[in-house]
């Protein structure tokens, strides 16, 4: 029997237990609530909605997050987890740029704190290609590629001593 198999056979036990013992469903339930066995059921359930929201791509919530999800995290994953803890949804600034279709007239302003950035754009026939292209500070409003956006370079200053 699967791990999960055993945590739903223990807590139809621990249900049955409870409704047979007490006098009242509700002094069933709060016993039941207060044993180890169902605290540990518990954590596993909320290991499994932490993993499920995980794959199925939708955000966690910072109350998503408990104790028992650090278990063995390390690295990325850990660091992921620290931050969604701490209320932070993004921690490594993933967003796209979400500006209007540059046109010549008005290209899309890329900020950076270097001198040069490569911006990307996909292929107008096939959405999976990523033509790449190297914009610099001061040059005119560039195109990537034949028929697409314009982008343009602005330069911010940057004190953080990353690089």
């Amino acid at each position: 029997m699967s791990r999960v198999g055993r945590l739903q056979a223990t807590a139809g036990a621990l249900l049955r237990a409870a409704r047979s013992s007490c006098c009242t469903t509700e002094q069933g339930v709060s016993r039941l609530q207060s044993s180890p066995a169902w605290l540990q059921i518990q954590q596993q359930r909320s290991v499994g909605i932490v993993f499920s929201r995980a794959f199925h791509g939708s955000t966690l919530q910072a109350a998503d997050v408990t104790a028992g999800d650090f278990g063995k995290a390390t690295g990325a994953e850990r660091d992921e987890l620290e931050a969604k803890a701490k209320g932070i949804e993004n921690p490594y600034h993933e967003d796209w740029l979400d500006a209007p279709f540059g046109t010549e007239d008005k290209p899309v302003e890329v900020t950076s704190s270097f001198t040069e950035r490569v911006v990307g754009v996909p292929d107008p026939y096939d959405d999976s290609i990523i033509w790449w292209g190297k914009i610099e500070v001061g040059q005119p409003p560039k195109q990537i590629i034949e028929g697409g956006e314009y982008f343009t370079l602005r330069q911010i200053q940057d004190d953080s001593p990353h690089h």
